[in-house]
Parts: C-alpha cells; structure tokens; sequence
C-alpha cells in the first residue's frame, strides 16, 4: 500500500515517524497532498496580520507492509512507524 503524507523539513527524519502526539495526515495521490501543502502556503503567506512563517515542507511516499489483522494490531497500539517499509521524500516545497 502507497500512502503520501508531509512533513515540515526541519524536523529530524530518524524521528519521523516516534508517536509524538501529532497527528499526521495521509493521502491515497501525490497530487493531492501537493494540493494541499501549497493551498496551506498560500494560506500562511496570506495572513496579512503576521510576517509569513512558512518553512519548507518535505511531501513523503510511504509503502506501508499489507495490511493483515497483526499489522492492524500494530498500527491501532504502537502507530504507523512500524509498517513502513520504504520511505522517501519526493519533493520539498519551499
């Protein structure tokens, strides 16, 4: 299974994916979670009462393990950090 998510650049990747409390948000197409990064750009740099604040922010591929009842288990008790199988960023939007 192929998820996109993002991130902002200046967090440390090794530890991406530690259960921090923040929750993160997952995307079925790379287009749409690059539809939304740059709409929360454009959202940030248009708050006229605030110097933008925007930092770079990596749009990531995940390929997460199949999903059978233990992986289920796992992602329920301990997050999604140990069902990834490969992860890469796939553009950084500055």
């Amino acid at each position: 299974m192929i998820l996109y998510t993002y991130s902002r650049e200046i967090e440390p990747n090794e530890d991406r994916w530690k259960d921090t409390g923040i929750q993160s948000f997952f995307f079925a197409e790379l287009e749409e979670v690059r539809q939304i990064v740059l709409e929360l750009r454009e959202e940030i740099a248009s708050d006229e009462d605030k110097q933008p604040s925007w930092s770079p922010v990596r749009i990531e591929r995940i390929e997460l393990l199949a999903p059978t009842t233990q992986n289920v288990l796992t992602l329920l008790n301990e997050g999604i950090g140990p069902l990834i199988r490969r992860y890469e960023i796939v553009e950084t939007i500055a």
